[in-house]
């Protein structure tokens, strides 16, 4: 079922909140945007196995992934259905990844699509309760990335 405009818009906003929280490192604003625990997939980008986390898990691996980096992520042509208590958003991205350091003229940039799955917590909040991931492509220098540092 599609979803009501108040629900489509609580959804997306989440979206919009993660990926602020994101870009401006603001790891406990992230927290509020998750379920206590959340299946991922960053199979395509990272090739590791799908997994669950605890919130806070997921978001160390964020602040350890984008150590060292500037970041502008951005989400697009949202696709939001409803069931039941449960939400789901797919949408485009890109992220944007530039070093620190201004004099440093490399980037790492990724183009594809989210699957994310929301539950309904307290009537108007609507938490993430899975990231699936699907990269498309990606240019420029892995090393930037944490998944991409050891390889």
């Amino acid at each position: 079922m599609i979803a009501s405009l108040p629900i489509r818009q609580a959804v997306v906003d989440n979206v919009s909140r993660l990926c602020r929280a994101l870009d401006e490192r603001d790891w406990a604003a992230m927290r509020l945007c998750l379920a206590d625990t959340l299946a991922t997939d960053y199979s395509s980008f990272r090739g590791t196995p799908p997994g669950q986390l605890a919130a806070e898990e997921f978001v160390r691996l964020r602040q350890s992934g984008l150590a060292g980096l500037r970041t502008q992520h951005l989400c697009f042509n949202h696709l939001v259905a409803l069931d039941g208590e449960r939400a789901h958003c797919r949408c485009d991205f890109i992220i944007h990844r530039w070093p620190e350091q201004a004099n440093d003229a490399r980037f790492f940039h990724t183009y594809g699509h989210y699957h994310y799955n929301f539950v309904n917590t307290t009537g108007e909040l609507w938490l993430i309760e899975s990231i699936t991931q699907v990269a498309v492509r990606s240019e420029g220098s892995p090393e930037l990335h944490g998944a991409h540092r050891s390889k």
